[in-house]
C-alpha cells in the first residue's frame, strides 16, 4: 500500500480542498480497517473500507465536493502546511508501512501556481520520487468547475524525466498524447482482443479523444472489415474515452460501456479501422492484418497504444476495473493506458526474510496440538536483517499444478534473527512426500524467496538453511521450530562391555538349574 498522490495545496476553487490519494499495487483487494494515516498532528484518520487490487483510494478533506465529480472513499478534517510536513501510514499492528515527505521539510513536488498535486513515481519515499503533476491526463473537476491539477483515482501523468523531481508545470491545457493530432481526430486507444479472465469471449475496445473538444461520432464506424461494423453513436469528450464492450455490459462490470456491439475479434490477428462519416479512415489498429502486435491470451491482457505508432501489452499495473467474474481487468477500460506511466519500483522490503526451515513428514507432534498427523508439517521464516520487518500481505504456496492454495500472511512483525513458524493447521499447504517447491512472495506478487526439494523418505528430518538464514541448503535438519537451525546426529551406541566369567568346571547336566557363572572379582 503506497501514499500515491498528495494534492497538498488544494484546488483552483479553494487552497482549503485539499486531498490525497492511496494505491494497492498488487492483485488482491486490502481491508483497510485499522488502518491510520496521520500527519503527527492534526491529520489523524482511522481508515474505514476496502481498496481494490491495482485500486485507488481517495480522500477529501471536510467534505466530497473537493473533486466534484468522483466520490471520495473517505473525507477527513486536518489540514496540511503549504511549507511541508510528513505525511505516514499504519497497517493495524501500527507498524509504519509507508512515508510521504519522511523528512518534514518542503514538499518536494506540487504546486501553488498553478494548483498541482505531487505525485509518487517510485517506491521508496525519495524526493527524486516525487513529481508533480504534468498537466497530461487530468482527471475530475474541482468544486467551481475547473479541471484538477491531478489523476484523482487514476494513475499518476507520465514523467519522463528521473533526474529533476519537479518538472516544471504552466497552466496551459494537458498536451494531447503522444504529439499533437489535429482537434476532432479519434484513435483506436486499447483493444483488448483476448477477452478477460472470465470469458475469453468478453471482449472489449476503446477509443481516445486526444483533442480539447468533443467530438461527436454519429455516423463515425468501427470495422474489421468483416463480423464487426459499428456504427457508432454518441459522442465523446475532450481528453476522454469511449468504451465498447461486446455483447452486453457486463464484460467491464464496474464501467458502463458507452455501446455494445456484436461480432469478435480473430486471436490470430486483423485489422480495425475507424471511418468517420465522410467514409475517411481517421485511424487503425493492426492495420496490417496480421498477428496482434501486443496483447496476451495466456493472461487476458489487453493491447494497449503506445507514445507513437506502437502497441504494447498492459504491464500489469494500474489496471482498472473488474471482468464479470469478479477478476481484475488486465487492462485499463476508461483510463490512461499503463505502458504510458512508469513501471513502479518494487515495493521496498525492510529487511531480508527467507524460507528457513520446512519439514515434511513429521511423525511426532510438533505442534503440540496433541497427536500425530500431517498438520505438524510446517514452514519457517526467518528475517535475516537489519530491519523489522512486517509480514501483512505476503504469500506463501506450494508451486506444483493442482497444489495447495495460496496461503496470504497476516499481520506478524519480525525482527531481526526472529523467526515466525506456520504450520499446516493454519497455512493449509501440503508438502509432498515425492518433492515440491516453497514460494514466498511480497504482496506484490514480487518473488522473495523459494526452496525445492525432492522426494522425502525419512520421517522427522527438515530441509532447511544451516546455519539460520545462509544460503546453503541441507537436508537431515532435525526439526526446531522457532529455534536455531541444528543437524541431525545419529546417535552412536555406547558400548556395553561383555562381564568376563571366570572358567568353570564342567558340570553335568543337571548343574543348568543352578544360578548363572557370577563375573570374577
Amino acid at each position: 500500500m503506497l501514499i500515491n498522490e498528495v494534492g497538498w495545496s488544494g484546488t483552483e476553487a479553494s487552497a482549503s480542498d485539499e486531498w490525497l490519494e492511496l494505491w494497492n499495487p498488487g492483485a488482491e483487494p486490502i481491508s483497510l480497517d485499522g488502518w491510520r494515516l496521520t500527519d503527527g498532528n492534526d491529520v489523524d484518520r482511522n481508515l474505514t473500507g476496502s481498496i481494490a487490487g491495482y485500486g485507488f483510494y481517495l480522500l477529501e478533506r471536510t467534505d466530497d465536493s473537493t473533486i466534484s465529480d468522483i466520490p471520495a472513499d473517505y473525507i477527513y478534517t486536518g489540514s496540511l502546511n503549504n511549507s511541508g510536513e510528513s505525511l505516514r501510514l499504519h497497517d493495524p499492528s501500527g507498524e509504519i508501512i509507508d512515508t510521504a515527505n519522511a523528512s518534514g521539510g518542503p514538499w518536494p513536488a506540487g504546486g501553488t501556481s498553478p494548483r498541482a498535486s505531487m505525485e509518487r513515481h517510485g517506491a521508496l519515499d525519495l524526493p527524486a520520487n516525487w513529481g508533480t503533476f504534468t498537466g497530461a491526463f487530468s482527471t475530475g473537476t474541482d468544486a467551481d468547475g475547473n479541471p484538477v491539477f491531478g489523476t484523482p483515482r487514476h494513475p499518476n501523468s507520465p514523467s519522463s524525466s528521473t533526474s529533476s523531481p519537479t518538472p516544471s508545470l504552466t497552466p496551459s491545457p494537458p498536451p494531447s498524447p503522444p504529439s499533437p493530432y489535429p482537434e476532432g481526430a479519434v484513435l483506436i486507444n486499447e483493444v483488448a482482443w483476448a477477452g478477460t479472465l472470465a470469458f475469453s469471449s468478453d471482449e472489449w475496445i476503446e477509443l481516445l479523444n486526444p483533442g480539447s473538444q468533443s467530438v461527436s461520432l454519429e455516423g463515425w464506424r468501427l470495422t474489421d472489415g468483416d463480423d464487426i461494423d459499428i456504427t457508432l453513436q454518441g459522442s465523446i469528450a475532450g481528453r476522454s474515452y469511449f468504451l465498447l464492450e461486446r455483447s452486453d455490459d457486463s464484460t467491464v462490470a464496474d464501467i458502463a460501456a458507452d455501446q455494445t456491439y456484436s461480432g469478435s475479434l480473430s486471436n490470430s490477428g486483423e485489422a480495425l479501422f475507424l471511418i468517420d462519416p465522410t467514409g475517411a479512415e481517421i485511424d487503425s489498429a493492426n492495420g496490417d492484418g496480421g498477428r496482434w502486435p501486443a496483447g496476451s491470451v495466456s493472461t487476458r491482457s489487453s493491447m494497449e497504444r503506445g507514445a507513437g505508432p506502437w502497441w504494447g501489452t498492459f504491464s500489469g499495473f494500474y489496471g482498472v476495473g473488474r471482468d464479470a467474474a469478479g477478476h481484475p481487468i488486465r487492462g485499463t477500460p476508461r483510463a490512461a493506458n499503463s505502458i504510458l506511466s512508469p513501471t513502479p519500483t518494487p515495493t521496498w522490503i525492510p529487511g531480508q526474510v527467507v524460507i528457513n526451515e520446512v519439514l515434511v513428514r513429521p511423525h511426532y507432534d510438533w505442534e503440540g496440538a496433541g497427536g500425530v498427523t500431517t498438520d505438524d508439517e510446517f514452514i519457517e521464516l526467518y528475517n535475516r536483517g537489519p530491519h523489522r520487518v512486517n509480514l501483512r500481505g505476503w504469500i506463501l504456496d506450494d508451486y506444483v499444478v493442482g497444489g495447495s492454495s495460496p496461503y496470504v500472511l497476516p499481520s506478524i512483525s519480525l525482527d531481526p534473527g526472529e523467526y515466525a513458524v506456520l504450520f499446516r493447521t493454519r497455512t493449509h499447504i501440503a508438502l509432498n512426500d515425492d518433492g515440491d517447491q516453497i514460494r514466498l512472495s511480497a504482496p506484490d506478487g514480487r518473488p522473495i524467496d523459494k526452496i525445492r526439494y525432492l522426494r522425502i523418505r525419512a520421517y522427522n528430518l527438515s530441509y532447511g538453511r544451516l546455519p539460520d538464514g545462509d544460503d546453503v541448503l541441507v537436508y537431515g535438519l532435525w526439526p526446531t521450530p522457532g529455534d536455531a537451525n541444528v543437524l541431525f546426529v545419529e546417535p552412536t551406541p555406547t558400548a556395553v562391555p561383555t562381564p568376563l566369567v571366570c572358567p568353570q568346571p564342567r558340570l553335568p547336566r543337571r548343574a543348568a538349574l543352578l544360578p548363572r557363572p557370577e563375573p570374577c572379582p
